[in-house]
């Protein structure tokens, strides 16, 4: 049985094949490797050619063409299967590129983190933006290489032995959108992200998340999005190290399903929150609460502590103790939930991150508007 094989998924994206495929003979490996190339629904002409013609130099290669329609969901658990037949899979979609490092980087991730009940996968992309409200994700630095999220990015790496929790679950999965985020809920029924995440949440495990991405997304148009989403570019890893991996319990960067910091992290930075049970809703995307307490930076009636929202992370603000406003926290009950505060995090995100000018906020009027008119004609 092979060690791990690299599975691509394709179907009507010539283009975007051809670069994921490009940017793959760069890898820097000694070892074999197997390659498969899974095309749903008899593909296209054009992307057989290119899945058929690829000359792959690190081991042996199979393109695979599936003659009915899996659709998104059940072909990213046809690849997860996969893991009976090759032990662990490197999950790349067709609108990736590769970092040459990525092989080495996941040979590694795998070996470290095959006994970690914890974790469920390994991802390859480290996220720059937050994916429910598209502000800027900013992460704890604790020393290490990885941090962990209960959010499957692009790159998915999975062994057998994780798989098959997830597959022992999967017969019981019932939406359930109270656990998880309003965004998520509301994705498409053929989101295999949304069961995923629902899982994870469910049995309390966590995905290893690269410091500097191994994958990064070229925003290529597809079901879920039309016009392309080329804000997921991202920073790549272009030279081998030393990484440094650690367990779930020795990390300071544990980000749940909210992408936000755990509150145990929290308590151990900053001792005055120790007698309170709250939940952290920093980003501000739980719509509903559970605990007691809350550590927000939504608009409040009575404040207990207040700490300042302009550190990067937002959460240093609450680690340092730095005095000013923008973090409160308070009972649940006293969080008011505000129409503008949504309307507006985005906004005070970009004034936060960007110098944005008058003649600047124009052009990006004008550019939103004629995208807008586009798609109605």
């Amino acid at each position: 049985m092979s060690e791990f094989a690299i599975i691509i998924t394709a179907y009507n994206r010539p283009r975007a094949l051809k670069n994921l495929l490009d940017s793959l003979v760069n890898i820097r490996y000694d070892k074999q490797i197997k390659i498969v190339i899974s095309i749903d629904n008899n593909g296209t002409e054009e992307v057989n050619r290119i899945a058929n013609e690829f000359v792959w130099t690190y081991g042996d290669k199979e393109v695979i063409i599936h003659n009915h329609k899996l659709g998104l969901r059940n072909h990213f658990i046809w690849v997860g299967d996969q893991t009976k037949k090759y032990e662990n899979v490197i999950f790349l979609e067709d609108d990736l590129i590769v970092s040459p490092e990525m092989v080495d980087f996941s040979s590694k991730a795998i070996e470290y983190y095959k006994d970690k009940r914890d974790v469920a996968g390994i991802c390859l992309y480290n996220p720059i933006l937050c994916e429910f409200n598209g502000c800027k994700f900013y992460q704890n630095q604790d020393g290490y290489d990885v941090y962990f999220l209960q959010h499957p990015y692009w790159g998915n790496v999975w062994s057998k032995e994780k798989w098959d929790d997830f597959k022992d679950w999967l017969p019981s999965y019932a939406h359930n959108p109270d656990i998880i985020p309003k965004a998520v809920s509301n994705w498409k029924e053929s989101s295999f992200k949304k069961v995923y995440i629902q899982y994870l949440v469910e049995t309390n495990k966590y995905i290893v998340v690269p410091r500097i991405s191994l994958v990064t997304n070229n925003g290529e148009a597809g079901l879920h999005n039309a016009d392309g989403l080329y804000q997921y570019q991202t920073v790549l890893m272009n030279e081998s190290t030393d990484y440094r991996f650690c367990d779930f319990n020795s990390s300071k960067a544990n980000y749940d399903v909210y992408m936000e910091i755990t509150t145990e992290i929290l308590k151990k930075y900053n001792s005055d929150l120790g007698q309170y049970d709250f939940e952290v809703d920093l980003k501000g995307n739980r719509h509903q609460y559970t605990k007691e307490y809350v550590l927000t930076t939504r608009p409040t009636n009575n404040k207990l502590m207040t700490f300042s929202s302009l550190m990067k992370p937002m959460e240093n603000g609450v680690i340092y103790k730095s005095k000013g406003e923008g973090i409160t926290l308070c009972k649940a009950e006293d969080v008011i939930i505000d129409n503008n505060y949504d309307d507006s995090r985005l906004f005070v995100d970009v004034d936060m991150n960007y110098h944005v000018r008058i003649k600047t906020a124009i052009l990006m009027l004008k550019a939103a508007l004629l995208k807008r008119i586009r798609r109605i004609f």
